[in-house]
């Protein structure tokens, strides 16, 4: 018999598969015993992933309130009072943020989940917008289920790792944990760091091949692999990243116009690229051919102590540089240096490479080009690819930070009678939430508590030290830094290429080309809003319109908001921009699932030079262990699961969410007519290109920061 028949046949192989086929049935079984949640559990403080559905009474008929009789404007009154007595602006739980300050208040609970509106007979009496063929209440869909990988993972590479001590009696804590804790149907009594029954399950060890860092699922829908799944390690996939980046407010790349004296690219390095032999670097620098991708403003979190070296990962702050050959095409990238110190002393470099002598705040590292060492040169991609992955998820939860003022106004000064009330109230939905989840919920305590943790030990804010290459301070003081340097107009604007010739010589840049949504929100909210406001003297009128805008400037700090609105151009414009910001400009592509690529750190301390030869084995070695992989595979889910297009979309809106005023139906449906027709413009144009890109696709884009 063979060594593996003896292993199949051993009593924990089959304790370990009789689990595995237990979690599948409870997984099956919490998902068809899950019931929607009635107004009645409105109220209460668990965990807002956003996967929970809910019901509330229907919008009362929308006015404005210099048009309200007294009765109806003592009661929208009142509202505000007590409104305002129980949501409040909060300067001492995270240096540089302004956040909520009490996470029981009503408002913020009523607005934690997808909130159908009415009863059911009430809904079914009425019209509402159309659902675009996806139930987005159904309880099976509750964008939760991040551990569905699991299992197969396990199964499929079982015997790979059958060696590595104690992997079975390791593997069933994991799924005793999961069950214990996930499939009792409580998810608000989570008490364990959420990937650690992965990093407790999995051994520690680096993949003995690409395939064991496949953590997708074979043949499940609900984990589409990228489009460059099989091409990550062709070179110009890494310009297609550039112009096709993992998050909206991408600003690494720019025009190279001139020389850096820490990264010294010569005319003889650009010459080495098979594209530009006969091209000179000075040259297409003056035609705007040349950019560069500069990750300098995280070198302080790259170099500052971390507080776990998170199965050894490290960032660097990479340095790359692209440029368009001569007769036009796609981004081609000429040179990497991992970090910003260059480092031209061979008697320094020789030091360094033999005995570790190194500069701890800048370290040292030299450029390397395709026409180096094979696999040396893709250990450099992934200096970059690593660093541009933790880029996008600190600009995911900073657009979190920087927005979540905004709700807190919206509570405290627009009423239920408001017919802003009905159009915002899905837009902001878990976005309060979701930041104290994220940022404050200590785990280890009990996941329903509204106390306050430090900021670094929250759901994503203590995953991230045992994930990446940064500790939690870092991430975090990354993540503030990048909120305060948002500004609500200008990044709200798309780039127009017709007026800014920097990027002109870039064939395709999907990221600016693609974004064609706010012109179509705006004719949305337009004819919305002029169901209600006839003329720019109703707008100025508005006094809780008014002060919605004023406390968010103001007392939200929301950098670049207008603290106020003269006509009906400024207020759809701002109302335009707000929908912009929480569904377009908060969008997150997959791309940290690829651990190939994809990870959030670099697995080495040492980052490559010119002239070393390496081997797969090495490059392997760079890539996370097998149990930090699947984990951030897993944790990865909570940020982009959506079950399938169209679910929680742009575009929609829970049911009954308009049916106090049947007249919306109307410019509801031309809205969503013309997000479906981008929707399938964009995918037009990813048939034509090589890889596709979905992070500007309608029916990627969740409607609210829910995820």
């Amino acid at each position: 018999m063979s060594n593996i028949e003896q292993i199949k046949q051993s009593a924990e192989y089959q304790e370990l598969m009789q689990a595995l086929q237990a979690y599948d049935q409870a997984k099956a079984r919490a998902a068809s015993e899950r019931v929607m949640t009635r107004a009645s559990d409105s109220g209460s403080n668990e965990g807002t992933i956003g996967g929970a559905t809910g019901e509330l009474p229907k919008f009362p008929s929308s006015s404005l309130p210099q048009h309200s009789d007294n009765s109806a404007l003592t009661a929208r009154q009142d509202e505000i009072v007590e409104a305002q007595n129980v949501n409040w602006f909060a300067y001492d739980k995270l240096d540089g943020a302004v956040v909520h300050g009490n996470m029981e208040a009503q408002d913020l609970l009523d607005n934690t989940k997808w909130m159908l509106k009415g009863t059911d007979e009430e809904r079914a009496q009425h019209a509402h917008e159309d659902d675009f063929g996806v139930d987005d209440a159904h309880p099976g869909e509750n964008a939760i289920d991040i551990y569905e990988a699991v299992p197969q993972y396990v199964a499929k590479n079982f015997l790979a790792f059958i060696e590595a001590p104690n992997i079975i009696s390791a593997l069933l804590r994991m799924l005793a944990l999961i069950f214990e804790n996930i499939f009792n149907g409580d998810f608000s009594q989570l008490k364990f760091e959420i990937i650690d029954p992965v990093l407790i399950g999995l051994p520690a060890r680096k993949a003995l091949n690409e395939e064991e860092l496949n953590f997708f699922p074979d043949d499940d829908q609900r984990y589409p692999k990228p489009t460059y799944y099989h091409d990550y390690r062709d070179d110009d996939l890494m310009g297609w990243l550039q112009v096709a980046p993992m998050a909206p407010l991408y600003k690494h790349l720019s025009l190279y116009t001139e020389h850096l004296t820490n990264f010294p690219v010569t005319n003889e390095m650009f010459k080495q690229v098979s594209h530009f032999r006969q091209d000179d670097l000075e040259q297409a620098m003056l035609d705007k051919r040349v950019f560069i991708a500069n990750y300098n403003n995280f070198h302080p979190q790259t170099t500052a102590e971390k507080t776990n070296q998170a199965y050894g990962a490290t960032l660097n702050a990479a340095l790359a540089l692209f440029a368009i050959p001569k007769n036009g095409g796609s981004l081609k990238i000429i040179a990497i240096q991992p970090t910003q110190n260059n480092q031209p002393s061979n008697f320094l470099w020789w030091l360094n490479r033999t005995f570790g002598v190194n500069d701890n705040n800048n370290p040292w590292s030299r450029i390397l080009t395709p026409a180096d060492d094979y696999w040396t040169w893709q250990m450099a991609k992934n200096t970059v690819t690593t660093m541009s992955s933790m880029s996008g998820v600190v600009d995911h939860l900073s657009t979190h930070l920087y927005l979540g003022p905004i709700p807190i106004a919206f509570y405290r000064n627009i009423p239920s009678h408001h017919p802003l009330a009905a159009l915002l109230d899905t837009h902001l939905m878990s976005l309060v939430g979701n930041n104290f989840t994220g940022i404050f919920k200590d785990v280890g305590t009990n996941f329903s508590s509204v106390d306050f943790g430090d900021g670094y030990h929250g759901l994503l804010t203590g995953a991230i030290s045992n994930l990446s290459g940064f500790s939690s301070e870092s991430f975090v003081n990354a993540t503030v830094a990048r909120a305060q340097e948002y500004h609500f107009i200008e990044d709200s604007t798309p780039l127009d290429r017709s007026q800014d010739d920097d990027y002109a010589k870039i064939q395709d840049y999907a990221l600016h080309d693609d974004n064609q949504i706010l012109p179509i929100i705006k004719r949305w909210v337009g004819n919305y809003l002029s169901l209600y406001y006839s003329n720019d003297t109703d707008v100025i009128n508005d006094y809780e319109l008014q002060g919605f805008l004023s406390e968010t400037t103001n007392l939200g700090q929301v950098n670049g908001f207008p603290d106020n609105a003269t006509s009906i151009d400024e207020l759809v414009d701002i109302t335009s921009r707000i929908i912009f910001w929480m569904s377009t400009n908060h969008a997150l592509d997959r791309f940290p699932s690829f651990s190939t690529i994809g990870s959030l750190g670099y697995y080495s301390s040492r980052v490559p030079g010119p002239g070393e030869v390496h081997n797969k084995n090495d490059w392997l070695n760079i890539c996370p262990t097998i149990n930090a992989g699947l984990a951030l595979f897993v944790f990865s889910r909570i940020f982009v699961d959506l079950p399938t297009d169209w679910h929680r979309s742009l575009g929609k809106y829970p049911q009954g969410q308009f049916m106090q005023d049947q007249r919306i139906y109307s410019h509801l449906t031309k809205f969503q007519d013309e997000l479906k027709a981008l929707d399938d413009e964009i995918k037009t144009k990813n048939e034509a290109r090589r890889w596709g890109f979905d992070l500007r696709m309608p029916s990627t884009i969740t409607v609210s920061p829910w995820n």
